[in-house]
């Protein structure tokens, strides 16, 4: 999947400037300039530019996030650790994600307008655990800036190909905010997501795990149904999609529903490294 290519102009010490490519050679490196390259300032810009949106310059450096740029007004932010090519690898996942015909225009303004309305952004870490650099949430909080999704650079690579055995994890924490903060909020009766939500994927989900189930039962999701015919369809009433996270809550589970129903539809998944992130999730009875 590589639609635009967003190309590093210069490098500051602290926040990015970049501009962007179209190209259809998935070969081409993502921080490479080309002087014959069309550029789409439109697309990428510098965090703080849009004075409506609550994430400055100032507050995400006081956070530690010392390095970004928005991509459609989406914000991503990264801490001083984070590599380059990380940072601009996410960045190209959220064109994508936002403009997937590769016009320059977001192929949904209504959602993205959710997204920036809402001040949404993307903040990157570099290691799972003992980073030398951490991230302020609480100055971001007391900001009133909670709409984000943390994503870790030791996760964010190139994938999706055999012989490739580590997920892209860009791919669903950037989907993630897309669906959590902008489908759901611009199109409720639908696709919101919520502990109580009634939309229309909310019931499809309940459907497909085999009724309502708004918490835990002792700790536990509980399914009605533990294993799915090799062909054939399965019972009607019984559960055919199950995710066995006991701390995810009910919001969660939408949240994840829409991801996985999405991404196999793509068939995103059939691949060594899809398989190996299928098999972190789904629950090994449940795979077939």
């Amino acid at each position: 999947m590589k639609l635009l290519k967003i190309i590093l102009v210069f490098s500051l010490p602290l926040f990015l400037i970049l501009g962007c490519k179209k190209s259809d050679d998935s070969s081409t490196s993502s921080t490479t300039a080309s002087t014959s390259s069309t550029t789409c300032s439109s697309v990428v810009g510098k965090v703080g530019d849009n004075s409506s949106n609550l994430v400055t310059t100032a507050l995400a450096k006081s956070a530690n996030l010392t390095k970004g740029l928005t991509v459609f007004g989406i914000n991503i932010l990264a801490t001083s650790e984070v590599a380059d090519a990380k940072l601009l690898h996410a960045a190209n996942i959220t064109a994508e994600l936002k403009d997937n015909n590769e016009d320059v225009t977001a192929d949904n303004p209504t959602v993205l307008k959710a997204l920036v309305d809402n001040s949404t952004f993307v903040k990157m870490y570099n290691l799972q655990s003992g980073n030398s650099v951490t991230i302020d949430k609480d100055v971001l909080d007391n900001a009133g800036v909670s709409k984000n999704t943390s994503l870790g650079a030791y996760e964010t690579v190139d994938n999706y190909a055999d012989g490739v055995s580590h997920h892209d994890a860009s791919i669903e924490e950037i989907f993630h905010l897309i669906t959590q903060y902008g489908y759901s909020v611009a199109y409720p009766t639908v696709f919101e997501e919520s502990n109580t939500s009634i939309s229309a994927m909310a019931l499809a989900m309940d459907t497909a795990r085999g009724g309502r189930q708004l918490t835990t039962t002792n700790g536990a999701w509980v399914y009605n149904n533990t294993t799915c015919p090799e062909t054939g369809s399965v019972e009607s009433g019984k559960a055919w999609w199950f995710y066995d996270q006991a701390s995810a809550d009910y919001k969660t589970m939408q949240t994840e529903y829409m991801y996985w129903a999405v991404t196999s539809k793509f068939e995103m998944h059939d691949s060594s490294s899809g398989r190996i992130k299928a098999d972190s999730e789904w629950l090994s009875q449940y795979k077939s």
